[in-house]
């Protein structure tokens, strides 16, 4: 079981990463999240393609559809996020995340 403080800095630092990404800010997910920029192109271009165009909305998690699990075999949490746009509407969409010693690492958007 996970405590609520931690669940709550998990959280916080997913909606950052939402954030930075929405802003398409490299250089914040560069030094906050370690996303290279391969991994910033992969971001951008599953987003691009999923909404087929380069207007992209702004996106946002929900407590309600954000999951946080223990890993069995190795140290830290994964995360699972539904994404939805600004104005409330569900994607397909979902962020995986990693959460270890107070660093969260980004795994992939994925069409779920």
């Amino acid at each position: 079981m996970i405590d609520k403080k931690t669940s709550q800095t998990i959280f916080q630092l997913n909606t950052e990463l939402i954030e930075n990404i929405n802003s398409m800010n490299h250089e914040n997910l560069k030094n906050n999240f370690g996303i290279n920029s391969a991994v910033f192109e992969e971001i951008k271009e599953e987003l691009f393609d999923y909404f087929e165009t380069k207007n992209l909305p702004k996106l946002k998690i929900l407590e309600t559809n954000f999951d946080i699990f223990k890993y069995d075999s190795v140290e830290g949490f994964g995360i699972e996020a539904k994404l939805f746009t600004s104005d409330n509407k569900e994607t397909e969409l979902t962020l995986h995340t990693e959460f270890n010693n107070n660093t969260l690492r980004f795994k992939l958007i994925e069409v779920m």
